[in-house]
């Protein structure tokens, strides 16, 4: 029996779509029979209508601002965009599945999926199509493409959502979030604080705003002037290189002007090794996206939500305080007063949400399994077609037989000829 062969496809950014995908295959991957599975991955460069500059742009300085874009898309627009977007991106994506040839694609990211379903309307595929609604509790028409054979949400509200967008119940599958494997490992606190050059004398707050980075870090960045507590800062700007240098830059006068040495802070940027960095930290500040926020719970670290992107984000900001897995502290003043507090008395605000934390932790690392039990499941479309052709041929040397043994009418199953009922007499009838 050949290979069943499986592409996670997601786009070529450093975006959550991508780090959904990176999850599925390496988790899949190391759950599956190597001898019955085959796996791709593929980062396929995603042309979109007016380009993903202006998304970048906004999520980096305006975020609150992309609340009325939110609201703006209603869903015959947003397909429209899509749509669109989907004849662009077609053909070269038609070339890379003809030469890999999966038996079935996961995707994780909206536009690919709605261009291989529009593909799969117009034309024979041979393989079958599940997606991954992209935000936990904070839902777009896009994130939903009928037709899809099946579509990967994180928990019960995704699955409401799926059906309110037309999505049959069972067609949606809720698994808890998709989050890499090495978040979940136990690392050695003090080892990691080695490598990064970092001591154990002191709190170690984390401050990220995400893949494409924040502007929104620069806000906390002057209160470091006036801490009078010893604190360790790592901050992470992520790919944005404009962030990263005047964060370095500020550090410079940081050290000119306070001679002491209370503050310290570590400036990174792009980061590969993010368990570890996260291991060394004991709590963390950032940006409320949700695959940064559920790395967080993996590695059982407090989140602050000092941002978030308007709309697309505001279901994070909910599960954080409805989850109880940290706090919400978007204005300056609130961020302030905060991290003050927390210098104060840094063990309780680390243990307040433990239970929570790793509650949700132990949840969210169920989910890999969970689709892993579905894919045990998968058929191919070219095995179940063999098997419909191997049952037709039997049925059909079934009816040879018959007719050439019998004169008796052609059927596969005997059927017991219907008893005669006699009617009932009036007597019986009136008593």
């Amino acid at each position: 029996m050949s290979k069943i062969k499986i592409l996670i496809l997601t786009d070529h950014m450093p975006w959550g779509h991508r780090s959904i995908a990176r999850s599925m295959f390496e988790s899949q991957k190391a759950l599956a029979d190597p001898e019955r599975y085959e796996f791709e991955y593929l980062e396929f460069k995603t042309k979109t209508v007016g380009g993903g500059l202006g998304y970048t742009l906004i999520s980096r300085y305006f975020p609150a601002s992309h609340k009325l874009f939110h609201m703006l898309s209603k869903p015959r627009i947003s397909r429209e965009f899509v749509r669109q977007s989907s004849i662009i991106n077609l053909p070269p994506l038609k070339a890379k599945i003809r030469e890999i040839q999966p038996d079935l694609i996961i995707c994780t990211y909206f536009m690919l999926t709605d261009a291989l379903q529009m593909w799969r309307e117009k034309e024979a595929t041979r393989f079958a199509l599940w997606t991954v609604a992209p935000d936990p509790w904070s839902f777009n028409s896009v994130a939903f493409t009928k037709g899809c054979d099946l579509h990967i949400v994180y928990d019960g509200k995704g699955v409401e959502q799926a059906c309110e967008y037309g999505i049959p119940p069972e067609d949606v599958l809720a698994t808890g979030w998709w989050t890499r494997p090495e978040m979940y490992r136990q690392y050695d606190k003090e080892e990691c604080r080695r490598k990064l050059g970092i001591g154990n004398d002191r709190p170690v707050i984390f401050v990220g705003g995400g893949s494409l980075g924040t502007a929104s870090i620069t806000r906390l960045l002057p209160t470091l002037l006036t801490l009078k507590k010893d604190v360790q800062f790592i901050i992470n700007t992520g790919i944005d290189k404009n962030a990263q240098k005047s964060t370095e830059r500020f550090v410079r006068q940081l050290k000119r002007f306070r001679k002491d040495d209370r503050i310290r802070v570590l400036t990174l940027g792009w980061i590969e090794n993010m368990a570890e960095v996260l291991a060394a930290s004991d709590i963390v500040f950032g940006k409320a996206g949700p695959n940064f926020l559920f790395d967080c719970v993996a590695c059982r670290k407090p989140f602050v939500a000092i941002t978030h992107i308007g709309g697309q984000e505001d279901g994070n900001l909910e599960l954080i305080l409805t989850k109880q897995l940290g706090w919400v502290r978007e204005k300056r003043r609130e961020m302030v007063r905060f991290l003050k507090d927390y210098l104060e008395n840094p063990e309780y605000y680390e243990q307040i949400y433990a239970e929570n934390i790793e509650k949700e932790a132990l949840s969210n690392q169920r989910s890999a399994e969970l689709i892993a039990e579905r894919l045990r499941n998968f058929v191919p479309l070219e095995e179940k077609l063999h098997t419909r052709g191997q049952t037709k041929k039997f049925v059909n040397h079934l009816l040879k037989k018959k007719s050439s043994n019998s004169s008796e009418p052609l059927s596969v199953f005997k059927l017991k000829p219907k008893s005669k009922l006699k009617p009932k007499s009036k007597s019986d009838l009136n008593s």
